[in-house]
């Protein structure tokens, strides 16, 4: 049997919201109105399949004090406080009165370890020592969760009265807690019980081991999206009554497409199912501008000045790889045209459009593609790194846009250091090329997995 928890306390204090965000699951109700919970509902955690703990959401505490006034309205042994409080629920629990204090202690009269969730933005009142109270009497192990909801801090005088009652007192928000924030807490949680203790902890391992999995196939998603992007051209049958722009756009569209199809996969990996990708604020920084807007070109990707640079240190890259294949017999010559070549491709620097060529495929289409501007695919890498980088900072209590904090950054790609880009520069013009493409591709597999750790480890800190 796994480790289950009940959420309890009053209501609009955040259990719902820490209910979604310790199971990953954003389609829970998640509201500012009171009641949004009514019953007491499970959820439970899982890695590869594989079962950890289950969660319960409960209603919040309403008449705590007439509830423990009825538990202490007979004498009753401390041995015996437990037996009372399930005498209370087969009292009520039919009847409907108290039937949100009967929902809430259902779980954990079943086994589950309690969660208490107090508001440490609002003051300490003596009026909750009825609930505190309430769960002591039934004997489960039981840890109190200071969640921040307002701009209020009243956590030290919380902390002494809470301390008195429950085990243990935490501080974790909901809204801001990351993955690492959340393993943490499973940790804490193993000294509960002697039960659940091995359980809990192999369950901190397995989130550990999904967030690496997590992280790896998000680089290979983006890899996969540099590489379709690079290569792709569009073939439209040619039409007099269609201008320039009009295949151009069809082209961007294309472009556009693939990168919301990989967003969403990513979206997918970290168990996101409600992220609007449409919103006109969605990231309001940058993200929301448009792929192909000026505004984007000028804050992301390289500058003019890196990409001369790179172009010329990846060409050079290019001709020890001549070198090489001729076991050097060309004396450096490959270097030197390498260089050659690569000053020549960064020559063009600008915002820039696709070639867009014709020729007969059976009958007359138009080729469009590929995009030719060597910035094209390392704004591509700001844009997607700023999304999963968005995704990190994102619990699943949240709900609306995401948001991307740009504190006056820019993308991603301005703290690559000098080898890394001219690395992967070189990779961009092999994939364009055509050369070795399985190779290359495997090779910005593994960059792109080296970067979005490092990514990951930036938001950690």
């Amino acid at each position: 049997m796994i480790p289950s928890f009940a959420v309890v306390g009053r209501s609009n204090k955040g259990k719902s919201s820490i209910v979604a965000t310790l199971t990953e699951n954003d389609r829970i109700a998640v509201a500012p109105t009171p009641r949004t919970t009514t019953l007491s509902q499970g959820f439970t955690y899982h890695v590869d399949d594989k079962p950890l703990f289950t969660v319960y959401d409960t209603p919040g505490f309403e008449e705590a004090p007439a509830i423990l006034e009825w538990l202490k309205s007979v004498p009753v042994a401390a041995n015996a406080r437990r037996e009372r409080v399930l005498e209370f629920y087969r009292t009520f629990h039919a009847s409907g009165q108290y039937r949100y204090e009967c929902e809430l202690l259902k779980p954990i009269l079943d086994g589950a370890a309690i969660l208490y969730v107090a508001d440490a933005s609002h003051p300490y009142r003596p009026n909750f020592e009825s609930e505190f109270e309430i769960l002591q009497w039934t004997g489960q192990p039981s840890l109190a969760l200071l969640n921040q909801i307002g701009e209020g801090h009243y956590e030290a005088d919380w902390k002494r009265a809470l301390e008195q009652y429950f085990r243990k007192v935490l501080t974790f928000n909901a809204h801001t807690s990351w993955v690492r924030d959340r393993i943490a807490l499973i940790d804490e949680l193993t000294f509960l019980s002697d039960e659940t203790r091995e359980p809990l902890k192999a369950a901190a391992k397995a989130m550990k081991r999904q967030l690496d999995n997590r992280l790896r196939d998000s680089a290979l998603v983006i890899s996969d999206l540099l590489v379709e992007s690079l290569r792709f051209e569009l073939k439209i049958p040619e039409s007099r009554t269609q201008r320039e722009e009009e295949y151009l756009a069809a082209f961007r569209d294309a472009l556009r497409n693939m990168e919301t199809k990989s967003r969403k996969e990513i979206a997918t990996i970290f168990g996101f199912h409600d992220v609007n990708f449409k919103d006109p604020d969605f990231f309001e920084a940058h993200i929301d501008r448009d792929l192909f807007s000026k505004e984007t070109w000028e804050i992301m990707g390289l500058s003019r000045r890196e990409l001369m640079t790179i172009g010329t240190a990846s060409g050079v890259i290019a001709g020890g790889t001549v070198d090489a294949m001729v076991g050097g017999a060309s004396f450096m010559a490959g270097a030197g045209i390498g260089g050659l070549l690569g000053s020549l491709s960064s020559a063009y620097l600008g915002f820039s459009d696709p070639e867009i060529g014709g020729f007969k495929l059976g009958r007359k289409k138009r080729t469009i593609g590929p995009h030719k501007n060597p910035n094209f695919p390392w704004v591509l890498i700001d844009r997607q790194l700023a999304f999963l980088e968005a995704l990190l900072l994102r619990t699943h209590a949240q709900r609306g846009d995401i948001e991307w904090k740009e504190e006056g950054r820019q993308g991603a790609s301005t703290r690559f250091n000098a080898k890394d880009k001219a690395r992967l520069g070189f990779i961009f013009q092999s994939i364009r090329w055509n050369v070795k493409l399985r190779s290359f591709t495997e090779s910005l597999q593994s960059e792109m997995s080296k970067i979005v750790l490092e990514l990951a480890g930036r938001v950690e800190r």
